[in-house]
């Protein structure tokens, strides 16, 4: 079953702005930076670990353990006792911490985007060789407005074998909520430009 990629972009849109606010806390060197970052860390690694993505969750725990010898006074890289300067260290641990974190969070974000802009032409195809194949009209693309609209629409289309193929493949790289969501957003500017034809 494929994932529904709207609402994992809308995650990670979300911690990503929750990223942004402990980077702002990290750079006004605020006092509790530490305790946003631990919380930053778990929240990343629940919602990976609710999606079941082990890869993405090891990365992170191995972020969290860097953290932890950091608040430890350990230095992450040696695993040694930091007497000196140790309060330069925990602000270089932290700073690589937060890299980590933005470089995960913004590839699965960047991912997850590319994922829906493919389907999104696919689906544009899609609807322009119904067109095509004669098995949608003008007045039909005009008339679609709500949610089974959206559903009979897709039926309609998958009718013509060739066709089919294209939705199939638009179903492996997204999910059914994913296509009717994307749907609302191609056939409104198809439907604007067939009503000033």
């Amino acid at each position: 079953m494929q994932r529904f990629h709207h609402q994992i972009r809308q995650d990670l849109a979300a911690l990503l702005a929750a990223l942004n606010t402990v980077t702002e806390k990290y750079s006004r060197k605020d006092y509790d930076t530490d305790t946003a970052l631990r919380a930053l860390l778990d929240r990343v690694n629940a919602d990976y670990k609710d999606k079941g993505l082990p890869d993405r969750e090891s990365q992170l725990q191995l972020l969290r353990a860097e953290w932890s010898a950091a608040e430890k006074g350990l230095d992450p890289c040696t695993l040694e006792k930091v007497t000196v300067r140790r309060g330069e260290m925990k602000q270089s641990a932290m700073l690589k911490v937060l890299r980590g974190l933005e470089t995960v969070l913004r590839e699965d974000y960047t991912a997850s985007r590319s994922k829906l802009e493919e389907a999104a032409a696919m689906i544009g195809q899609i609807i322009v060789a119904g067109f095509q194949e004669g098995i949608i009209d003008d007045r039909l693309l005009l008339s679609v407005n709500t949610e089974a609209e959206y559903l009979q629409l897709w039926k309609t289309l998958g009718s013509d074998r060739n066709i089919a193929l294209g939705q199939k493949r638009v179903l492996t790289m997204v999910s059914l909520p994913d296509v009717f969501l994307l749907l609302e957003e191609v056939v409104p500017p198809l439907v604007q430009g067939v009503a000033k034809l």
